[in-house]
C-alpha cells in the first residue's frame, strides 16, 4: 500500500459494533508483516469528571482528582485502534488477537477538561514463530504539545508460509526475582464487566465464562490494561513525577475470580514490579515505571 489512508473521526466509534464487525469479517487476510500505512485521528476529544472518576474507582486511582489517570488515554485511543485493525488493508483479522506488551509515556498530566487531539498509526510488524506481532503507536497532543504517547504490541496467531520456526531451547527458566514489597489483591468475578463499562473495551472474553470458552479459554479473564492500570495506581505517586514511563509485558491471563500477588521494588532507576498468582509461582505481568 503506497498511499497512506487517513481516517478522521468526529465522534468515538462504537465498540459493540466493532466487535460485531470482527465476528462477521471474512477471513481472507494474508498474514504478512508489511503493515498498511493507516492512521486514525480524532480531534477535540473531551472527557468528563464522572466518567474519569468511575474509571479511577475501578482501577484504584484517586477518584477525586481532576487529572486523568496515566492509563486513561489508552481507553480513548482503543476504539481508533480497532478501526485501524478492521480496515480492509490490514493483513489479519482482529478476532482472537492477544495484547502482549504496552508502554505509556506521560510527558505531563492531562486535566479532565482539556481538549485532546489523538492520532494512532501502525509502527512496526514482524512475523515470529507465534504469528504476526505488530505495534500501534498513539500520540495525544494538546494545543500542538505532545503530552502522552503509547505503544501497544499485539499478537495475531498466523500459520502457514512465512512464519519462522521456533528454536528449541534446553535452557532452564531463571528463578523469579525477589521483591521488597508485596500486596494481595482479590479480583471479583464481575471485574471484567465493571472495567468494560468504564473503559469501553467490551471484548466478550472478559465478560462471561461462556463466550470466553468459545475462544479457547477455561473461563473469562481480566483485561490486561486493568492489570496495568491497577499497578500504575499503586505506584504512580511513589515516582513523584508527572513525567514518567510505565511499560509492561503480559505473560499469562488472569482468570476471574482470583487472588493475585503484586510485588515491587523501588530503586534510584525506578520501580520494578510483577503480578503473580496467589502462590507466587506464575507471572501474569511484569514491568517497570521510571521517572523522566
Amino acid at each position: 500500500m503506497n498511499q497512506a489512508t487517513h481516517m478522521q473521526f468526529n465522534a468515538t466509534p462504537g465498540n459493540l459494533s466493532q466487535y460485531a464487525r470482527c465476528v462477521i469479517q471474512k477471513v481472507t487476510k494474508n498474514g504478512k508483516a508489511d503493515l498498511p500505512k493507516v492512521e486514525a485521528v480524532q480531534n477535540n476529544v473531551r472527557t468528563n469528571q464522572a466518567r474519569v472518576s468511575a474509571y479511577a474507582r475501578v482501577c484504584g486511582f484517586d477518584d477525586n482528582s481532576n487529572l486523568l489517570p496515566i492509563t486513561y488515554a489508552h481507553t480513548l485511543a482503543f476504539p481508533l485502534h480497532m478501526e485501524m485493525m478492521l480496515h480492509e488493508s490490514f493483513p489479519v483479522t482482529p478476532m482472537g488477537m492477544v495484547h502482549i506488551r504496552n508502554s505509556i509515556t506521560q510527558h505531563r498530566a492531562i486535566h479532565v477538561d482539556e481538549k485532546m487531539d489523538i492520532r494512532c498509526f501502525f509502527a512496526a510488524g514482524e512475523r515470529t514463530s507465534k504469528g504476526l506481532e505488530f505495534d500501534i503507536q498513539t500520540e495525544v497532543r494538546i494545543g500542538g504539545e505532545l503530552v502522552w504517547e503509547g505503544t501497544s504490541t499485539n499478537l495475531a496467531r498466523v500459520t502457514g508460509p512465512g512464519a519462522p520456526k521456533k528454536a528449541k531451547s534446553n535452557t532452564p527458566r531463571p528463578a523469579l526475582p525477589d521483591f521488597q514489597m508485596k500486596e494481595r489483591w482479590i479480583l471479583a468475578t464481575d471485574l471484567g464487566r465493571r472495567y468494560a463499562r468504564v473503559s469501553g473495551d467490551t471484548n466478550p472474553i472478559h465478560l462471561h465464562s461462556i463466550p470466553a470458552k468459545l475462544f479457547g479459554f477455561k473461563g473469562h479473564i481480566a483485561h490486561g490494561m486493568w492489570s496495568k492500570a491497577r499497578a500504575a495506581a499503586a505506584l504512580y505517586k511513589k515516582v513523584n513525577s508527572e513525567a514518567c514511563t510505565i511499560s509492561v509485558e503480559f505473560k499469562l491471563p488472569v482468570f476471574l475470580p482470583s487472588k493475585v500477588e503484586f510485588n515491587y521494588t523501588e530503586s534510584d532507576d525506578g520501580i520494578d514490579f510483577d503480578l503473580r498468582d496467589d502462590k507466587g509461582q506464575k507471572v501474569h505481568m511484569k514491568g517497570q515505571i521510571i521517572k523522566l
